[in-house]
């Protein structure tokens, strides 16, 4: 999946916190993300303030796709929350980094690269 490809995925699933995410899709998605927030600080007046609403408005979508990516590890989205726990929370950075599960899990069959 290339970065256009995650784009659309991930505007088109805004809401859906169920299936599996691909690393491409979810990392794709996440770095647009944060070059949205850079860019918030590099523009001024109108523009950056059309940004930050940009940035606000992802919130949702890069959750949801944070939480389909944690279910390609077959584990429940809900451990995406254990990233707010000072180190503990490094463990979330190894979920949403490590290869998926083979083939189909409880959360659906595996995503498409």
């Amino acid at each position: 999946m290339n970065f256009t490809q995650s784009l659309q995925t991930c505007y088109k699933k805004f809401f859906d916190f169920s299936g599996r995410a691909s690393k491409s899709e979810y990392w794709w998605f996440w770095l647009f993300n944060v070059i949205l927030y850079l860019l918030q600080f590099v523009f001024q007046g109108d523009l950056a303030l059309l940004i930050s609403l940009v940035v606000i408005a992802n919130f949702i979508p890069t959750i949801a796709a944070g939480v389909r990516r944690i279910h390609d590890s077959n584990k429940s989205g809900w451990h995406l929350l254990i990233g707010l726990i000072p180190l503990i929370g490094l463990w979330v950075f190894v979920l949403l980094a490590q290869d998926g599960s083979k083939g189909k899990n409880r959360f659906g069959p595996k995503p498409k690269k």
